[in-house]
Order: C-alpha cells, then sequence, then structure tokens
C-alpha cells in the first residue's frame, strides 16, 4: 500500500513543480484512466486556490507558533496546490516549509485516496457493480478546469496537461499557463487568411472555471458549466465569438481602416467591433456588441433572462428588432423577446472573477442556484419557496460545510446530503 501512495505522491509533487518527463507523465495518465476516483482525487488535489486561502495567514508572518496552528487548521482533505501562496506583506515566506507542507498534504491526501479507493473495492464486490464510489461523493469548491476542442475535433483536458505549447492551429499557437490558455500568432507568421474558419472551443464542467486570452489580446474570464466557442484568428470587419453560460470580457480595442465609396482618400480608422453571440433555446438570436470594454454576460439557460451588466464602456444589446445601449453600472435584461434596464451594483455582479459567489440578497434561488454551479450540487426545495436573504460576501474556497453554515447564518434553512450531492432547502 505505501509503496503505491509514495509512487502516487511523486508524480503529483512533480507534476505541480511540471518537472514530470515523459515516461511519468505516461505513468501519470495511465493511472488517472484507471478509475473515476483517481481523477477525481486527481482534481482536488491540483486545485490551487483552497491552500493558498488556508495558508494566506501565515504568509505575512514567520511565527512559528502561527505555522504549527495553521498546519492544525488544515484538515486531511485538504487540497493541495500552489507553493507560493499570497502573501500580505512583501516578507518572504520560507519555501523549506512551504515545500513541506505541500509533500505533507500531498502525502496525507494520497493515503485517503488510497484508503477510499480500497475501502471502494470491497464495497463494489460484497454489494455489486452499482454501489457508489465512496471519493465521487466528496463535494469541493470548483477550480481551474475545462475541455479544449480544437478545429480538428481533438479535445485536451487542461487541468492534467502541463504549461506550455499545446497545439498549433494555423497561424496561431496555443499556450497554457498557469490555468490560463493563450492565443498568439507565431513569430513566423505573415497573416492568418488560411485560418479564419478554425474554430477552438473551451467548455467548463459543473463547479470549473477557466481563462482565455483571444488572439486578439482580449481577455476572458469563463465560469463553470459554460462554453466560449471563437476563430482561432479573426478577420474581417468584426470579432464574433459564441457564448453559453456564463463569461466576463475585457475586450482589446482595436482599429481598422474603413472607406467610403471608391475613394481611398475618404477613407478613415474605426474601432473593430467586437460581437458576443448568444442563442438560446428557442433558437433567438441575441448579441452584444461592444466597443473596448469591460462586461459580464449571463447566458444560463436555468436564469430567468439572459444579463449583460457593465463595468466599464459602452456596450449595445440586440435581440431581433430591440436595440438597447448600456452604460457602466446598468444591466440589460432579456427576456422573452424585450430588453429592460437597471442600475446594479456591477462589481458585485463580476465577483466570481475574484474568488466570490455572486449572491442575490432576497432572490434566495439565485444565490442557490450560483452555489449549485460552482460545487456541482443539486437544489432541492421543501415546502413553500424559501423568505430568507443572503447578505455579505460568500468566499468560492469555502468549504460545503461552512457554506451550508453561512446559509443557516443568514436565515436560509439549508442542509447537506453529501451521499446524494444535494443541498434541501426549507422554508
Amino acid at each position: 500500500m505505501q509503496e503505491k501512495v509514495n509512487r502516487i505522491t511523486s508524480l503529483i509533487e512533480k507534476f505541480l513543480e511540471e518537472r514530470l518527463n515523459a515516461e511519468e507523465e505516461r505513468e501519470l495518465k495511465e493511472w488517472l484512466a484507471e478509475a473515476e476516483h483517481n481523477d477525481s482525487f486527481f482534481q482536488q488535489i491540483t486545485n490551487r486556490e483552497v491552500l493558498r486561502e488556508k495558508l494566506k495567514y501565515y504568509a505575512s508572518t514567520d511565527s512559528e507558533a502561527i505555522w504549527n496552528k495553521t498546519l492544525q487548521k488544515i484538515d486531511g482533505g485538504a487540497k493541495l496546490v500552489d507553493l507560493y501562496p499570497t502573501r500580505k506583506t512583501a516578507k518572504l515566506v520560507p519555501y523549506g516549509k512551504i515545500a513541506v507542507a505541500a509533500s505533507i498534504l500531498i502525502l496525507i491526501s494520497a493515503s485517503t485516496w488510497f484508503y477510499f479507493s480500497q475501502s471502494t473495492s470491497k464495497q463494489t464486490a460484497e454489494k455489486g457493480k452499482n454501489a457508489p464510489a465512496t471519493i465521487n461523493n466528496l463535494i469541493v469548491p470548483g477550480s481551474n478546469k475545462a475541455i479544449l476542442t480544437l478545429g480538428d475535433g481533438k479535445t485536451i483536458a487542461l487541468a492534467t496537461v502541463q504549461n506550455g505549447n499545446l497545439a498549433d492551429q494555423g497561424y496561431t499557437q496555443v499556450t497554457k499557463t498557469e490555468g490560463r490558455l493563450i492565443y498568439t500568432k507565431k513569430p513566423d507568421s505573415d497573416g492568418s487568411l488560411t485560418s479564419k474558419d478554425i474554430y477552438n472551443t473551451v467548455t467548463t464542467p459543473r463547479g470549473g472555471e477557466y481563462q482565455i486570452t483571444l488572439p486578439d489580446g482580449s481577455k476572458v474570464w469563463l465560469n463553470a458549466a459554460s462554453s466560449l466557442r471563437f476563430p482561432i484568428a479573426f478577420a474581417g470587419n468584426e470579432r464574433i465569438v459564441e457564448l453559453t453560460g456564463e463569461a466576463y470580457f475585457e475586450v482589446n480595442p482595436q482599429e481598422q481602416i474603413v472607406v467610403k465609396g471608391k475613394n481611398a482618400q475618404n477613407s478613415k480608422k474605426a474601432k473593430t467591433p467586437f460581437i458576443v453571440k448568444i442563442n438560446t433555446p428557442a433558437g433567438n438570436k441575441n448579441e452584444v456588441e461592444v466597443l473596448g470594454t469591460h462586461f459580464n454576460v449571463m447566458a444560463y439557460t436555468d436564469e430567468s433572462a439572459i444579463k449583460t451588466t457593465l463595468v466599464e464602456g459602452k456596450v449595445k444589446v440586440t435581440s431581433g428588432n430591440s436595440i438597447q445601449t448600456i452604460r457602466p453600472g446598468e444591466q440589460a435584461r432579456l427576456s422573452e423577446g424585450s430588453i429592460s434596464v437597471k442600475n446594479v451594483e456591477a462589481t458585485d455582479v463580476v465577483s466570481w472573477t475574484s474568488g466570490f459567489i455572486p449572491v442575490g440578497g432576497p432572490d434566495v434561488e439565485y444565490t442557490m442556484r450560483q452555489i449549485a454551479r460552482w460545487y456541482d450540487v443539486q437544489i432541492i426545495y421543501e415546502g413553500k419557496r424559501p423568505e430568507g436573504s443572503f447578505e455579505g460576501k460568500l468566499p468560492r474556497s469555502e468549504s460545503i460545510g461552512n457554506v451550508i453554515k453561512l446559509l443557516n447564518i443568514n436565515n436560509i434553512k439549508a442542509r447537506l446530503n453529501e451521499k446524494e450531492r444535494t443541498i434541501i432547502v426549507t422554508s
């Protein structure tokens, strides 16, 4: 047993430090493919956010007492991840201690994985193939994970591949670096005309998120249960992407030469529009047109409206013949073909990009849908719809147990059924 644990521990440590050789990478992939709970464990142990939050307190001091207290607070199922936690001061955290903490946490969690996998095998032998795997019922916060689908249909699991060049698409190079996908034109490229019909898609599962830098330099934060389809090289007089789910955009302004009539002397520079296309289940064609701005689009099918929230700049929302222009601090809501505009706290709407779950105040069901997507759970309501209200912040790094506690503190009566991956809300 211990030999197996030590080997898996070593491979995961090397993966986190990007030191895997080709043979070790093959061995790790084979282990991941052996059983579903192996991959589930791997996703948890390589979550780079949870441990960072737990070690922030320690990062501001070199006190042995604080360090020991921090270690005591980290439970056996803690997700490891960053060997370099965020620092609150300029003082450096001793590398040796963080590295030791990393090794200890991986070893503890690997031992836990082995115990669960052995228990699962025993249960399966005794109860049959339908016995659920205990490790699969663990509910953890979401993390950086997504599937990249290339132009030829090939898929890449971004959570398990190492940083570096992933693929060449036409004149464009696709690179992964620290939870972000970056598209850049190859240095020796002299054009992109043959690339305009090649599309890539990034898809996040429930409990996943990912960041993308598009070929034009625009940045996209893709939320859980979402997808973004885009050309690997923008061409023509507009830039178009297609979205399902939710994404936050920081659009890089671009200019183009516009010629009026046949006289080139009448040409002038104009901004190249950036357009987000949203296809609803009913087939309605909805668009958000941008001229260089920061904005959020939520287009989940289980939400009552498609919401476009503007943080900076100016956008135009279109649905059929309905057109509405919004300004910073405004949100356009598209529902049943009509567009309404209201003032909102834009920073609250996009707080998911900075580590918080957006909450809806008295709209408890909105808050619960956010929790459901991030923790990959189902929400069940018993009795009439809840009348509580969630106020304040809900960190995305919180354990599901703490989330339940925070809900109850806010008079939202909730309890967890971890085996069924459900949260039951009562009136």
